[in-house]
């Protein structure tokens, strides 16, 4: 029961939520509201409190952390790095086998934030 309710949740913030008060691009990112979108759009392939492989790479402490595939024409996923892979990886790499469409803007934005603040509290 939980688990399903937490499913409705994260869905009504991924898709259902609507912005009233600035446009999306204005507002920082919200690690609470990432979390969720991570453990629903990341989390069916990707370990997200561990570094072990999944389907991909595991995600903890991903942020500023050497990308660990060849053919990325990153140094580190920082903030423009993850937003760019998460707007359509295929773009960046296209044999990536990471078949996902891209994530709307507010979605990259937060999920940003939370792998930012889990960069620095590795322990969350």
């Amino acid at each position: 029961m939980i688990a399903l309710l937490r499913y409705a949740v994260a869905l009504w913030l991924t898709w259902g939520a609507v912005a009233v008060a600035a446009p999306v691009s204005d507002r920082p990112g919200n690690p609470v509201r990432g979390k969720i979108v991570a453990e629903v759009r990341c989390g069916p392939c990707h370990y997200l409190d561990k570094r072990l492989k999944k389907v991909g790479p595991g995600l903890l402490g991903i942020f500023n952390r050497a990308p660990r595939i060849s053919g990325v024409p990153f140094a580190r996923w920082d903030a423009v790095a993850l937003n760019q892979w998460l707007s359509g990886p295929r773009r960046i790499k296209p044999n990536t086998r990471m078949r996902m469409p891209a994530l709307p803007a507010r979605d990259r934005r937060d999920i940003v934030a939370w792998f930012s603040i889990r960069g620095q509290n590795a322990g969350d």
